[in-house]
């Protein structure tokens, strides 16, 4: 540049000559922050501790995989909850396990929390062992303590819902099996011969024997559809929300849990060995007796003195049993004891029922008998399995009203109101 340049122009080319040498430095720095930012980055990724397979121990020389699921255990033993909790969440997190390994411990969290009564802290561990295992062996017992969980804590709309989803037998023709009939179709869904036979099986067995006919099981397989499409309907109505609706679901779902917690600790105490049945076989002879039967022809007159003077009877004789009514006769009128010691022929004293005489003629007299062992042992087990278990249910009750400290006031009930 010479010295004849103007000034404004030297001005321009110096301002302007060094702008390149500066864009370049800032570039460089740019390029080595880039640099050095990717290297950080990479550094904390190999540093970065991966889940951990059981056995392997852990950076820093903490605990092994195994060793925190065992400490975890040690913790539950020791009824240190909080804390098992704890070491098992933190194994869940470093340990890389199957899908159903994993449900698994998820449930056997959900049990600890549900011991301390953290109902809230058990219910999302056991929705992830459902979602991560949904055929597990244990469905059924998680079926119960989300159920459970929900009911402790209040959560009545969502249990009616899980209640509804868990207990749902719905099936469309997709669940059918090779060796099923269907027997009914509606609204998507679809009832087999295996649905109606469960469902008959779920009924008293004094009234499962009515629908042993295709005529009684058609009425039947009736009124499951048509229970069905109305029930729909009303869920439809909403009329499951009416607080009517509502309370009595709510009564009918505490009854059903006393009644299942009654049922639990009355078997887990309950246990009849062949001994014991054998010993109530013998005890109770009365039980295991066929009465004395007798084929009888009835005489009926007017009076006492008609009645002995009776000698043509009914046609048919009729059997009766000793002690039990006369079939066809007035249920006050009992045969006379002394038919069942008689000889064929004999004809009983006149016997008063109402305005009434009769008199019985024998036709023959089967003794009464007891049956063997072998032939009611099955029969004796459950008799004495059902005394056991009213007996546990009594001692349960009282032992409950003891323990609550409960004061009761029969003395009361028989006085009238405003009464000291």
């Amino acid at each position: 540049m010479s010295e004849q340049t103007p000034d404004r122009l030297r001005q321009f080319r110096e301002q302007y000559g060094q702008a390149p040498r500066q864009r370049n430095v800032l570039g460089v720095v740019n390029l080595i922050l880039i640099l050095v930012g990717f290297g950080t980055l990479a550094f904390m990724l190999v540093r970065m501790p991966a889940p951990q397979a059981p056995g392997q121990p852990l950076a820093g020389g903490g605990l092994t995989v195994d060793q925190e699921r065992e400490f975890a255990v040690r913790l539950a033993e020791k009824k240190e909850m909080a804390g098992a909790i704890a070491a098992y969440d933190s194994y869940l997190k470093k340990a890389s396990l199957p899908a159903a390994d994993r449900a698994k411990v998820c449930y056997s969290v959900a049990k600890l929390a549900i011991d301390t009564e953290q109902y809230a802290v058990a219910l999302p561990y056991l929705y992830q062992a459902e979602f991560l295992d949904p055929q597990s062996n244990l469905k059924d017992e998680i079926n119960k303590k989300v159920v459970l969980c929900l009911d402790k804590l209040g959560r009545n709309v969502d249990l009616r819902h899980e209640l509804r989803q868990r207990t749902d037998v719905k099936r469309t023709a997709a669940d059918v099996k090779s060796d099923e009939k269907v027997l009914a179709e509606f609204a998507g869904e679809v009832v087999t011969d295996r649905d109606l036979d469960n469902e008959i099986d779920k009924l008293p067995t004094q009234v499962r024997g009515q629908f042993d006919t295709p005529e009684k099981k058609t009425q039947y397989l009736k009124n499951i559809v048509a229970e069905r499409l109305l029930l729909d309907k009303a869920k439809r109505l909403e009329l499951d929300k009416s607080p009517e609706v509502q309370a009595q679901l709510l009564k009918q779902l505490d009854a059903m849990m006393v009644q299942r917690l009654i049922a639990d600790e009355v078997k887990k105490s309950v246990q009849v060995t062949p001994e014991d049945v054998e010993r109530f076989y013998k005890a109770e002879p009365a039980r295991f007796t066929e009465p004395a039967t007798a084929e009888v022809s009835v005489g009926k007159a007017n009076s006492e003195e008609a009645a002995k003077a009776l000698t043509s009877f009914a046609d048919k004789p009729v059997t009766v049993r000793k002690g039990g009514p006369v079939p066809g006769e007035a249920p006050e009128l009992k045969v006379p004891e002394s038919i069942f010691a008689s000889t064929p022929g004999a004809v009983s004293t006149p016997v008063q029922a109402g305005a009434a005489w009769y008199v019985f003629k024998t036709a023959a007299v089967t003794p009464e008998k007891l049956h063997p062992f072998e032939e009611v042992k099955d029969q004796a087990a459950r008799l004495l399995q059902m005394q056991k278990e009213q007996e546990k249910v009594s001692a349960l009750i009282e032992e409950t009203l003891q323990a609550r400290d409960v004061k009761l006031y029969p003395e009361r009930l028989g006085q009238t109101k405003g009464a000291p």
